[in-house]
């Protein structure tokens, strides 16, 4: 996906709670690059922050309050998600997910590997596996893999492209809380999204990389049309 401008960690108005963290998954991380060894690292440094509730809720009260952190402005790629930080280098960055009763995610993979945790109980994780070759643009045929619901405090994982598609959400009537920590990304501008019934593949941009791309597009068929 596109570069996005850090979060600097030095902001005054980030926690400590965050600010420690951070720092300390910096200097980790640095010592690792094995997938399987950043998510176990990453999984057990976020527990702490996601049972962290006191700060979960000071982060509510600054959004209600219009604090400069965490900023709700910046575009993300998806309506409900905050970016908490990320690092100047793109080793890592730590997002928050705000997700109403009966929210999900379309089916979609990624472009990193990456830790999913959840505050409150009740968050549901569907994996799929793709099981078409995918040489034909613009299908895709997948497979459920398996579900399961995150307890509080409890995190699962993700990889890369076909290796993680999955779909998350809130199957109850409750709004929840989740953290996402994920690496360094592949150099690719949009993440794929897959509709199981018609076995369709299609792109999900940032609200600009998108209207950059249908830009691009719509000049050509005017370029077409001449």
């Amino acid at each position: 996906m596109e570069a996005e401008k850090p979060v600097i960690q030095t902001d005054p108005e980030i926690p400590e709670a965050i600010r420690s963290f951070c720092s300390r998954c910096t200097e980790a991380l640095k010592q690792v690059t094995a997938p399987e060894s950043c998510i176990a690292l990453a999984r057990q440094e976020l527990g702490g922050l996601l049972q962290n509730r006191d700060l979960m809720s000071r982060l509510m009260e600054a959004i209600l309050e219009g604090r400069a952190f965490p900023d709700i402005r910046r575009p993300t790629l998806f309506d409900n998600e905050i970016l908490l930080y990320q690092e100047p280098d793109r080793l890592y960055s730590l997002r928050m997910y705000l997700w109403g009763p009966g929210e999900y995610t379309p089916i979609h993979d990624h472009n990193s590997w990456g830790v999913i945790g959840t505050v409150t109980a009740g968050f549901e994780v569907v994996n799929y596996s793709r099981v078409d070759d995918g040489e034909s643009e613009g299908y895709a045929e997948l497979k459920e893999r398996e579900r399961f619901i995150l307890k509080a405090g409890e995190s699962a994982h993700t990889f890369p492209l076909n290796d993680g598609i999955h779909r998350t959400g809130n199957p109850t009537r409750e709004t929840i809380v989740t953290l996402s920590f994920y690496g360094s990304p592949v150099a690719r501008p949009y993440i794929q999204g897959f509709d199981l019934v018609h076995r369709r593949v299609f792109r999900i941009m940032s609200p600009r990389r998108k209207k950059v791309h249908l830009a691009d597009q719509a000049l050509k068929t005017l370029s077409s049309h001449a």
